[in-house]
């Protein structure tokens, strides 16, 4: 029974979701993140039965080929039915597990500060195979009492560079100075919220 208790974490967001219950100040939002980081673990888990149906379709076509051959069955509804039903799997767990996964991370956010700094720098990411180009920018925010958070921030999309130099606004859940993961990027002050 012991075994059960020590859970093995599905993939590396349950590590970062202990970490952002323990820094949340309300039992809403501890609720709220546990609430979505269990829809991202079901969205995973569809997914890899999705995958796995996926990989044994192609096993199942020819055994279902080779003995409707046989039996002198010509149904080939079957096989729609079969690839149908796989793809749709592995299709609803990555919607699901993306859906989660991105309000979770609003959710571990929701009681944070909200600080407006200045884009100091941008640092690309090339295209790899059909990927897109990424952006890893850095950004500061002096805050009362002379504290500078320094923190990264992930854009895709449009090229932020034109953006150096230029206030930013984004969420975080620390005052520490150097926990440069601890942000969300909350759109351009102006009201913008492009690429979010």
């Amino acid at each position: 029974m012991r075994w059960l208790e020590q859970r093995l974490p599905l993939h590396n967001a349950d590590d970062q979701t202990a970490d952002w219950i323990a820094k949340a100040r309300t039992p809403e939002s501890r609720a709220r993140i546990r609430r979505w980081s269990r829809v991202e673990t079901i969205g995973v888990l569809v997914a890899l039965g999705g995958l796995a149906a996926l990989f044994i379709a192609p096993i199942v076509t020819l055994a279902l080929a080779i003995w409707s051959a046989i039996a002198g069955i010509d149904r080939t509804d079957v096989y729609w039915w079969l690839w149908g039903v796989a793809i749709s799997v592995s299709t609803l767990g990555a919607i699901i597990m993306t859906v989660g996964s991105r309000r979770r991370l609003y959710s571990c956010f929701a009681d944070g500060h909200v600080s407006t700094g200045r884009v100091d720098r941008v640092i690309e990411k090339p295209a790899v195979g059909d990927d897109q180009a990424w952006y890893d920018l850095r950004v500061s925010a002096e805050l009362p009492g002379g504290v500078v958070l320094r923190r990264r921030l992930y854009r895709d999309g449009n090229d932020p560079r034109r953006r150096i130099g230029e206030p930013i606004r984004f969420r975080h859940n620390t005052l520490d100075s150097d926990d440069l993961h601890d942000a969300l990027f909350d759109g351009w002050p102006g009201g913008t919220k492009d690429g979010r």
